[in-house]
């Protein structure tokens, strides 16, 4: 008989982008991108788990045969934005534009259909949303591009916990970010800076106050791995000091603790959740 997998769902979610595309002559800086994506498929194998890399257009053209090393793992494509440029950047029409572009360029990469979105900094809120119409328009039937919380950059307060079709002309399922238990701040529990800087006693205990009908939901950069990357201040980021700094912070303890998530939960990819929240016997 198969045994039953009763741990905390986990979707691993692996945000594909190269920051020096971002800055003021930022190619003159390091390219450190192959090496830390490789240090992340190494530590996925070891751990025998697949996710999801929400992949950047441009990112995808410079280095199309990574992107197929990356599927043929078994790993999925998801769309990151062309440029990743932020939904409040940018109009519909510029959205729709981007994302096309976005997605023809996946597809010419890699041989899987590109169903997923991540919107750049969670910039899909209120006054975003008119982006599933557009989503749905070329494809995709998920995102997750919502902080459900008040934040610096982005969030979405109202939005709630749960994962839910927004827009029912679209039909698309928003996959918000986890967020700490209360009462600890509402921040993401296990995304990037967040994993890295928040002592990891206060993750765990988290972890354990989650309600197994929703899955944490999870991202990292490759920048997030990488310790011998140069200082220089990170875009989107409005020149704050402190923030850049804890772009840098605990950098050489983030694999281990994804690997202690990983070992903890029952990891899997976006598609494969969102697919079978659609069956009746997830959604009713």
């Amino acid at each position: 008989m198969t045994s039953v997998d009763t741990r905390q769902p986990l979707l691993l979610g692996i945000d594909l982008e190269d920051v020096r595309d971002q800055l003021p002559n930022g190619h003159k800086f390091q390219d450190r991108l192959k090496d830390n994506v490789s240090v992340l498929l190494d530590s996925l194998a070891v751990n025998k788990v697949k996710g999801t890399f929400f992949t950047v257009g441009t990112l995808a053209q410079r280095h199309p045969h990574l992107i197929r090393e990356i599927a043929s793992q078994g790993h999925e494509i998801a769309a990151h934005g062309h440029n990743h440029t932020q939904l409040t950047k940018m109009t519909p029409a510029e959205f729709a534009a981007d994302l096309e572009k976005n997605i023809g360029t996946l597809a010419d990469a890699q041989s899987s259909k590109v169903v997923g979105f991540r919107a750049p900094t969670f910039s899909l809120t209120p006054k975003t949303q008119w982006a599933y119409e557009i989503l749905a328009e070329h494809g995709v039937t998920y995102s997750s591009s919502v902080l459900p919380a008040r934040n610096p950059l982005f969030g979405w307060p109202d939005f709630g916990s749960h994962a839910r079709v927004v827009s029912k002309n679209s039909g698309v399922l928003e996959i918000p970010m986890t967020l700490h238990a209360k009462p600890l701040p509402q921040v993401p529990l296990a995304g990037g800076v967040y994993l890295r800087v928040v002592p990891f006693a206060l993750t765990l205990w988290s972890l354990t106050r989650q309600s197994h009908h929703t899955p944490i939901t999870t991202y990292i950069h490759p920048y997030d791995v990488d310790t011998a990357q140069e200082r220089f201040m990170h875009p989107d980021l409005n020149e704050n000091k402190m923030m850049n700094w804890l772009m840098y912070v605990n950098r050489d303890k983030a694999l281990y603790r994804l690997g202690q998530l990983m070992e903890r939960c029952s990891v899997g990819r976006y598609c494969d959740w969102a697919a079978d929240w659609r069956t009746p016997s997830q959604s009713g």
